[in-house]
Parts: structure tokens; C-alpha cells; sequence
């Protein structure tokens, strides 16, 4: 019998129900999961409704805790963050933190004992935070195509829609050209290429990662591993950054955003705006081969083809007419599901929006404010996606206030702070010397890395205005 391998998940959702139960049907595989406000409704047994999977009742991990301290007893071969990103708010270094630099993690005596983490989660450029702080953990990045909602009463849905796309997180853009110092901290932040052991390295990230796939294959699920991931990431953020942006500055449903009444008016600047995108991954060396431009409609079809409300007044001629419907991407069709499937994918909002809704912060800075720290960084001009930023910041910045008052928030925090370990192995100068910069630069310190990546200048363009300016 082989080893047990554990397994922790962080943000014990909807999505890492599923992949958690996935995971689990592997002999060897004991899952940790922290639940924290949902522990008490599925410590009794979870409840899985799956079209995939079908009906799953009382499932339980292996362990189910309420907290990091709880779930903190022992060593991790992968840890599993499903959280939402929210770089503003909680980065993820400090969430992962209490395992990444606990005395079971420290305690390894070799490459193959140390922890590996999986991000599942959405946007552009959430590795790099993580891999600065700890460049000496491998980081398997994931972006995930499935439709699942966490349900009261320690109740999950999911649909048909299961992919898992996969890589080593190796850093972004094309090779480092000399002379290019933001492609160069960018290029490598593990220091693969460039580090003594990096080689050596790699070939054991590369190895985690497989074991990793080969796990989430064999307990049911579909991983998809890739060379480099980037490129998967920026086509899943053409749908986010141009479709989850409108419905929450409009506040509709994406039915509501391709109607056809409406629809000569939203496409164009879904598209530009999906196309600024595209400019963006280009300018960063993600061309054609990896990357090609018929994305862009073909997300644009598929949205209209699955969410557009069938019409007897709808214009045959209107651009990419909806044909129900694309099962390669898990919708549901004509034959399969009944009539209220249909409804339910024509009254679905982004989670973006139903965060703006609900007064929580939104995944802006991964899903919007990224790309503008890239494409400042290249001088490549975004102009639709700077005015979603710069409307959306609004709410984005008085949620990001109320949470950031919370007892619990500074508490993380604090200890995220005071820990004993310095920022990224720095020493006590180097803390001293980050904590300056911070202080000097008059930024809070969640946003240090992404102004430095965008060479210090603005997410939006142009000449800054101060309270005490004549111009006001």
C-alpha cells in the first residue's frame, strides 16, 4: 500500500467541495479541509447534487476543521488554495502563510518532502505575490472551467462543466532580453534558469505537478496539463475582464447584457474590450501558437449561444445568432435538463457582481487591475478597461474599508506582520529596508509588488490631481 498523501484545501467553497471529493476517491489520499463559517452545516455530511457525479449525500473529508490552527499538526504534500483572490485585502501569501512557514513545512529533508501549492483561482498574475515570498515552493497554477455554487445547508450543485487546465507556475511573459529589468523579476521568479539548484528544481515541480494530475484523473475529475499555463490564463480573463465587468457596472444577468435589444450596443465594447486584453497578453510574448485571436469570438459566441433568452422577436441577422447550445462547455441541453436548468442559466450573474450586491469585495485587482499593471508596464493603451477599473474601484474601495475594520481581518494581519520568519528570507535589514520603501512610498503593502511591475507608474494613465489643486 503507498504512502498516505496529504492534502489541505483553503476555501472550502463550492469548488474545492467538489475537487475535494474528487481527490478523496483515491485510496491514499486523505483530504484536509478548512471550513471555517460553513463547518457547522457540513460537519453532519455534505451533500453533493453533480449532473457529472450525481447525487452524493453525507460525504465527509478526512478531516474537516474550523480553522488554519486546527488543520496545522502536520506536513502537506499539497496545499490547495481556492479562495477567492483578493491581493487588496487578503493576499495569499498571508493566507498560506501559518503552512508554508510552520515547523512541519520547515522540517523537510529534501525536495520531495516539502509542501507544493495549487492556486484554483481566477485572474492574471496571482503566482508572482506568492512566489516572491516564497520562491522555494513550487506553485502548480490552475484555471478552472466548472459550474458550482455553494448552497445552504451544507449543500452543493454542479453542473456538467469539469475541467481542470494545469502548469508549473514558471513566471510570466517571454524569455528575459537583457536590459528589460521588468521581464527580468518577472521571468523567473524561482529562479529556475538562473539559481544553482534550479534545474533541479524544476524537474521536481514538473514531477508534483503530474502526480498531481495523474490524482485529480484518477478520482473522477478531467486535469489538463500544459507547458504554460499563461496563455490558459488570459483567454479565461477575456470573459471576466469584459462580460463580469458590464453586468456589474449595468447590474444585470449576462442574459440581460447579450438581449437582443441591447446587443448592438454591448457587443462592440465586449469585444474592444476583450481585444484590449488580447494586447495586453501580446505585449507580454503570448502570440498566435498559444494564444490565438478566435478566442475572442469564440467566447462571444458561446455566451450569446447559452445565455441569450430564446426571442420571437429576435433579428436572425443579428452577429453570432444563438444556437442552443455548446455541450464541450458543460451547458445544459435541449434533451438533458429541464426547463428550469435553462432559467437558471439565463438568470446567472458573475460572482463579481454578486459580490458588488452583496457589499463584498470583488476579485477587481486579479481579474481587472492586473492587466493594467501589465499593460502599463509594456505602454500597451486600455482605455474601455480603465474606465471599468475606475468605476468599479469605487465600491471595490469602500467594501475593501468596511471588511479591512473587521476584528478578524486585523487579527490576520497582525500575525501575518509579526511572524517570526522575515518577508522573503530578507533578514531583519532587508525587513527594515522593505517596510521603508513601503512607508516612503506612502502604499499599503499589498500593492508594492504590482506598482513596481508596472515600473511605478499609474493603473490609469495621466496627470494626478491633489485634494489641495487649483484644478478642483
Amino acid at each position: 500500500m503507498s504512502s498516505p498523501i496529504d492534502i489541505l484545501i483553503v476555501g472550502f467553497g463550492a469548488v474545492g467541495t467538489v475537487y475535494g471529493w474528487v481527490l478523496s476517491q483515491n485510496s491514499n489520499v486523505r483530504v484536509t479541509a478548512i471550513a471555517r463559517s460553513s463547518y457547522d452545516e457540513m460537519s453532519n455530511g455534505i451533500r453533493i447534487e453533480s449532473e457529472k457525479y450525481g447525487e452524493i449525500s453525507g460525504w465527509k473529508p478526512y478531516r474537516l476543521v474550523r480553522n488554519a490552527e486546527e488543520a496545522n499538526d502536520r506536513a502537506y504534500k499539497y496545499i490547495i488554495c481556492s479562495t477567492k483572490a483578493l491581493p487588496d485585502l487578503l493576499p495569499t501569501a498571508s493566507v498560506l502563510a501559518p503552512f508554508l512557514e510552520s515547523r512541519h513545512a520547515q522540517d523537510t529533508v529534501d525536495l520531495e518532502d516539502g509542501p507544493c501549492v495549487v492556486l484554483i483561482q481566477n485572474g492574471i498574475g496571482i503566482e508572482h505575490p506568492l512566489a516572491s515570498a516564497y520562491p522555494s515552493i513550487p506553485i502548480i497554477s490552475v484555471v478552472a472551467w466548472i459550474g458550482a455554487n455553494l448552497q445552504p445547508g451544507g449543500r452543493v450543485t454542479h453542473g456538467m462543466l469539469e475541467k481542470l487546465i494545469m502548469g508549473l507556475y514558471t513566471g510570466e511573459g517571454s524569455e528575459p532580453v537583457e536590459g528589460e529589468q521588468v521581464e527580468d523579476a518577472f521571468g523567473d521568479p524561482h529562479g529556475y534558469r538562473k539559481g544553482p539548484d534550479g534545474p533541479e528544481r524544476l524537474e521536481e515541480g514538473k514531477r508534483r505537478l503530474k502526480v498531481f494530475a495523474d490524482l485529480i484523473n484518477t478520482g473522477g475529475g478531467t486535469a489538463v496539463v500544459v507547458d504554460d499555463i499563461q496563455p490558459k490564463r488570459y483567454e479565461k480573463n477575456l470573459w471576466n475582464a469584459a462580460l463580469s465587468s458590464l453586468c456589474t457596472l449595468s447590474r444585470c444577468t449576462v442574459s440581460q447584457a447579450v438581449d437582443p435589444a441591447v446587443l448592438p450596443y454591448t457587443l462592440p465594447v465586449v469585444r474592444r474590450s476583450m481585444l484590449e486584453v488580447m494586447y495586453v497578453a501580446r505585449a507580454w510574448g503570448y502570440q498566435e501558437d498559444v494564444l490565438p485571436l478566435r478566442c475572442v469570438d469564440e467566447a462571444i459566441k458561446i455566451t450569446i449561444n447559452n445565455y441569450q433568452r430564446p426571442s420571437q422577436h429576435s433579428d436572425p441577422n443579428t452577429p453570432f445568432s444563438p444556437q442552443r447550445s455548446d455541450p464541450s462547455y458543460g451547458f445544459p441541453t435541449e434533451g438533458d435538463l429541464a426547463k428550469e436548468s435553462f432559467e437558471s442559466s439565463y438568470n446567472f450573474k458573475p460572482s463579481m457582481l454578486l459580490d458588488a450586491e452583496a457589499g463584498r469585495p470583488m476579485e477587481l485587482e486579479p481579474i481587472i487591475g492586473s492587466l493594467l499593471d501589465r499593460a502599463r508596464a509594456k505602454g500597451v493603451p486600455t482605455p474601455r478597461l480603465d474606465m471599468a477599473y475606475s468605476a468599479l474601484k469605487i465600491q471595490q474601495d469602500l467594501a475593501i474599508r468596511a471588511y479591512s475594520s473587521s476584528a478578524t481581518y486585523q487579527e490576520h494581519i497582525k500575525n501575518w506582520l509579526s511572524r517570526p520568519p522575515a518577508v522573503a528570507g530578507l533578514g531583519a535589514a532587508g525587513r527594515k529596508a522593505w517596510e521603508r520603501a513601503i512607508k516612503k512610498a506612502e502604499l499599503p503593502e499589498h500593492e508594492q509588488g504590482s506598482v513596481e511591475m508596472a515600473g511605478w507608474r499609474d493603473k490609469i494613465p495621466g496627470k494626478p490631481v491633489r485634494a489641495d489643486s487649483k484644478e478642483i
